[in-house]
């Protein structure tokens, strides 16, 4: 055997090793991927943004349409036109007016917020002051109330709402109502126009208007407080107002609205 045939045999044999190193290395890389399948069979499942928490599947789930509505009311004071959604920010959103059915003004109101898991135990409460401080016979007082916590109210299955008042026997001297109302549209708005007249004999203040819209089931669906340039008003002295509404996609749909004044006797000094 010649030299050359030995170097011949050399380098088949190191290109046979190098070969055989490649399939080996190739074997094991094979092996171990299929290791960490095995560990992991869903890993091919998982991609960014799927990872969910319990809360965030059970809001998924959450249906507020099925929760009851059950209201406490009192010979002279009721609990009506009561509302329930989630809004665009996924709050739930309670909404209702308290009607002073007697003929005796209302003060100290206090409207009452219970939540029931579906067991009957209560899991949350609260309490609404009125931005009021008195409520005439006749008159209604809408209120609202957000639950912003969704950990919390994805077990309500059941709210109850009452109120809490004292009677206030005094006769009031003032007197304001709204006249003259209208309304047009605008581009994209609502406007409604009027005045409201003082037409009792006492000077009156912490004048407050509010404009109620309701759905066609008569259930409130929002509120807007009215701007007046005074809070304060004499006998007979009256004074225009204008609000707008801005008719977006967020303004829940409404059928129709209705005002209600709500005021102070001026304090009487004596010299």
């Amino acid at each position: 055997m010649t030299s050359a045939d030995l170097q011949r045999i050399k380098i088949n044999t190191c290109i046979i090793f190098i070969i055989f190193l490649i399939i080996i290395i190739f074997l094991s890389f094979v092996l171990l991927t299929s290791c960490k399948l095995k560990d992991n069979p869903d890993e091919k499942l998982i991609s960014s943004g799927s990872y969910n928490t319990a809360d965030e599947r059970s809001l998924y789930l959450f249906d507020y349409e099925k929760i009851k509505l059950e209201s406490t009311s009192s010979i002279d004071v009721k609990i009506e036109n009561c509302n329930l959604y989630l809004d665009i920010y996924e709050d739930l959103v309670i909404l209702g007016e308290v009607k002073n059915v007697s003929k005796v003004n209302k003060t100290d109101i206090e409207i009452t917020i219970d939540f029931y898991d579906k067991h009957g135990e209560k899991i949350i409460s609260a309490v609404i002051p009125a931005y009021i401080n008195y409520l005439r016979g006749g008159s209604r007082l809408p209120f609202y109330y957000y639950l912003t916590e969704r950990e919390k109210y994805i077990d309500v299955s059941k709210i109850k709402i009452g109120v809490n008042f004292k009677d206030y026997y005094e006769r009031f001297e003032g007197n304001p109502i709204v006249e003259n109302e209208s309304y047009y549209y605008k581009e994209d708005y609502l406007i409604i126009e009027g005045k409201v007249i003082n037409i009792g004999e006492g000077k009156i203040r912490n004048l407050k208007l509010f404009c109620t819209f309701y759905n066609d089931k008569n259930q409130v669906v929002f509120i807007k407080k009215c701007y007046l340039s005074r809070e304060e008003m004499i006998s007979g002295g009256e004074q225009k107002f204008t609000l707008r509404v801005l008719l977006d996609e967020y303004l829940p749909g409404f059928t129709h609205y209705r005002f209600e004044v709500f005021f102070e006797d001026e304090i009487k000094t004596t010299v």
